[in-house]
């Protein structure tokens, strides 16, 4: 915790004094001795009477004061937020094979489920864009903070034939800022990542793989996620005509995770979906801000404070 007021905090001498001149008080004066008939009962009943509860008032509003003093030095708290220069492209594959059904309800589904968590989860002010890709690709949003446009997009998408998977690297790389802007960071591939979805192998355009090659020499990082089935046979919900296309070809999505100092993901469930997008939300770039912090502990001063007269209150007896 740091404090942009730091000499308030000379108020706290205070307290050793507001302790000795309460102690005190609760010594009465020599002339307020009185007769009583049994002393010693007195005193036991006295000492019974003497313990923790009695002063807890006087603790709540000594604690009160204390914690006004920190308000009035005016605290700061470490928050994690992204770095304002990262940007993150969600590339998205929207082919017919993704209305297969092996995963449920269906990997189109799955997959708008899984980009809706992840937008939401996203740091504070990380930009993010959006491309999709069948046999064309196309930028839907541009680099942006607003969540509510980006979630809007990911409802409104909508399949179509053909996949290329290269035209779409390349489309995410001309959406990122240039290496210009990312050049004086310690890591610039950790401010600027394309993360790939693909249920598919790449059927036209320029090789994915040239395409990932690009991406690492611009210093951009590539995550590859491959969402169905590797494996032959017929798909689930698909026409027997779509078999190939609905196979991924693994081995060129390791590939261009490996070019692009990435990682690959497989996935066959919307739950591993999700863990693999949550995965690599954690791994955005991060930065420390310090928050003021005034607001709370005065909040907690005005609460204590009505804690300390409210029980003084309680514990009065009037005669």
């Amino acid at each position: 915790m740091m404090f942009l007021w730091p000499w308030a905090l000379g108020l706290l001498l205070l307290v050793p004094l507001l302790i000795w001149l309460y102690g005190r008080s609760l010594r009465p004066p020599a002339e307020s001795v009185v007769l009583h008939p049994d002393v010693a009962m007195l005193a036991r009943a006295s000492r019974r009477s003497s313990n923790w509860r009695q002063h807890l008032s006087a603790g709540l509003y000594l604690l009160a004061l204390v914690v006004a003093v920190f308000a009035l030095a005016r605290p700061t708290l470490p928050v994690l937020q992204a770095d304002p220069r990262a940007a993150v492209v969600l590339t998205v594959d929207i082919s017919r094979s993704m209305q297969a059904t092996d995963v449920q309800p269906n990997r189109f589904e799955a997959a708008r489920a899984a980009l809706r968590t992840f937008i939401r989860e996203l740091p504070e002010g990380t930009r993010v864009a959006l491309v999709t890709f069948s046999r064309d690709s196309q930028l839907v949003v541009p680099l942006t903070t607003d969540r509510g446009r980006l979630l809007e997009a990911v409802d409104f998408l909508d399949l179509n034939l053909g996949t290329a998977i290269g035209d779409a690297i390349l489309e995410s790389i001309a959406a990122l800022p240039p290496l210009s802007e990312r050049a004086d960071a310690p890591d610039p591939k950790s401010l600027a990542t394309i993360i790939l979805l693909t249920d598919g192998r790449s059927l036209a355009g320029v090789d994915p793989v040239e395409a990932a090659y690009e991406a690492a020499r611009l210093q951009i990082r590539v995550h590859a996620i491959g969402i169905g089935r590797t494996t032959e046979g017929p798909v689930p919900g698909l026409p027997e005509q779509y078999a190939l296309a609905a196979q991924f070809d693994e081995e060129t999505l390791k590939e261009i995770a490996r070019v692009g100092d990435g990682q690959y993901y497989f996935v066959d469930s919307a739950a591993k979906l999700k863990d693999a997008y949550r995965n690599l939300t954690r791994q955005m770039m991060w930065r420390i801000r310090q928050d003021e912090a005034s607001a709370v502990a005065s909040l907690l001063a005005g609460v204590l404070l009505m804690l300390s007269l409210g029980l003084a209150q309680f514990r009065r007896r009037v005669v």
